[in-house]
């Protein structure tokens, strides 16, 4: 058990909801947004995500389980350990309704009941392994792998590229690289990183931060550093949450990491994650990576390109119902 309470907080959305979907469809997107229908999927395996929680960090106090409404007709709403959160329970009604995960994550500091420490899930982030409370926080500190990355922009097509350059802005008008990383040499140069620390040291010249590598996984975070971004960026970050869509001009949640790691408020971790692709990595090494007990964690990432998605669905669930056969007490 850990010294203080550790909540998760876990998006989901059911994209195939006929009144989620009228409400969308209630509201254009403009250019330079993201509304693909992937974004939105729901791949009908949630539950595993449950009873890998409940295998691999009991420990959790409470699971805050934010949703647009609509619930999966399995779930156990009365367990102690959930708490259900609507939109309108936490994010100002201003900037409702939203079909951005970036407004969402913005304003997850403001769920009722929030820990100071949290771990911060998309529903495609499973456990992999058990846990230990020391595995995402160390003395109060998220843990983190600190490594440095260039952020660069190879087509006209992607998106992610953009909310980083984005994020860096504000970064490196707060922080000068080369002070944070001499200044605090242990955490950014740790052994703990391998080869990954090398990318440290070569990008080390210059002024500016040129981007942090991002390992797809679940974030610790300190609401309290939310609480701060939001003091000193009010402005910034509330255009982000008036957009509908996801768009090319906003700023994410990973600001609030890259703010961790420049102001020095994280403890050094290896990576143990895993990152698999459904529509481009074969289901085999799906599988593999779901039975690699050496990862703490898998993100298994919905690709919006072509794929089969019946045929991937049913796979997919057959992986999970051979690693996990029995219902958690998170199910009825």
């Amino acid at each position: 058990m850990s010294a203080y309470p550790i909540d998760i907080v876990v998006l989901w959305v059911d994209g195939d909801d006929p009144a989620w979907r009228a409400e969308r469809a209630k509201y254009r997107p403009e250019l330079g947004t993201d509304n693909n229908d992937a974004r939105y999927r729901e791949w009908g395996v949630f539950q595993y995500w449950f009873r890998r929680i409940e295998a691999y960090a009991p420990w959790v106090r409470t699971v805050h389980l934010v949703t647009w409404g609509h619930l999966p007709p399995w779930l156990n709403t009365d367990h102690p350990k959930l708490h259900i959160v609507n939109h309108k329970d936490f994010i100002p009604a201003e900037y409702l309704p939203t079909f951005s995960s970036n407004a969402i994550e913005l304003n997850i500091h403001r769920i009722p009941g929030l820990a100071e420490h949290f771990l911060y899930f998309n529903d495609d982030m499973y456990l992999n392994s058990p846990t230990v409370p020391e595995d995402f926080f160390v003395d109060g500190l998220p843990v983190d792998t600190a490594v440095l990355h260039n952020v660069t922009i190879s087509d006209t097509v992607s998106f992610m590229p953009y909310l980083a350059l984005n994020n860096l802005g504000i970064i490196n008008e707060n922080f000068t690289k080369r002070d944070v990383l001499m200044g605090d040499k242990k955490k950014w140069f740790s052994p703990k990183y391998g080869k990954l620390a090398l990318h440290n040291l070569y990008l080390l010249p210059g002024r500016n931060f040129p981007g942090f590598r991002n390992f797809h996984a679940c974030a610790p975070f300190l609401k309290s550093t939310l609480e701060e971004v939001w003091a000193k960026y009010p402005a910034i970050l509330d255009a982000t949450c008036r957009n509908r869509f996801r768009s090319r001009a906003d700023v994410n949640q990973y600001l609030f990491r890259y703010w961790q790691l420049a102001k020095g408020t994280f403890a050094p971790g290896k990576p143990r994650f895993a990152y698999v692709t459904l529509g481009e990595d074969d289901m085999s090494t799906i599988e593999n990576a779901l039975n690699d007990k050496g990862c703490i964690e898998v993100c298994v990432n919905d690709d919006p390109s072509g794929l089969d998605f019946e045929q991937a669905q049913q796979q997919l669930c057959d992986i999970f119902r051979c690693q996990h056969p029995q219902p958690c007490t998170f199910e009825k």
